[in-house]
């Protein structure tokens, strides 16, 4: 069974040939090797899709996090960092209630 592209490639295809290239090209861009590595780009990508709750990208940034070389142990502590800021700003937004 061949495996079917991610979502949002599937949708980009979908609308037409520039904006799949364009995606594409600014996905290979934003997590090429930098000041931060591959990598840690990686990490950082999971950890944003567990903060936007989104669970076809906290999916597809874990797969390219293990084939960046990132660890369980790391994913889990990235996820865990995201998780933890999420509720931190679910208290900010919960504490505009006390506003005037």
């Amino acid at each position: 069974m061949e495996e079917q592209k991610p979502r949002p490639y599937r949708f980009t295809e979908a609308v037409g040939e520039g904006l799949s290239s364009s995606f594409q090209n600014l996905a290979s861009e934003t997590l090429k090797e930098g000041a931060l590595s591959s990598k840690e780009k990686s990490i950082i990508a999971l950890a944003c899709a567990v903060a936007v709750k989104c669970e076809h990208c906290v999916k597809a940034h874990k797969k390219s996090a293990l084939a960046a070389g990132a660890s369980m142990d790391e994913i889990l502590e990235a996820a865990a960092v995201a998780g933890m800021v999420c509720l931190g700003s679910g208290f900010t937004f919960a504490s505009f209630i006390l506003d005037d």
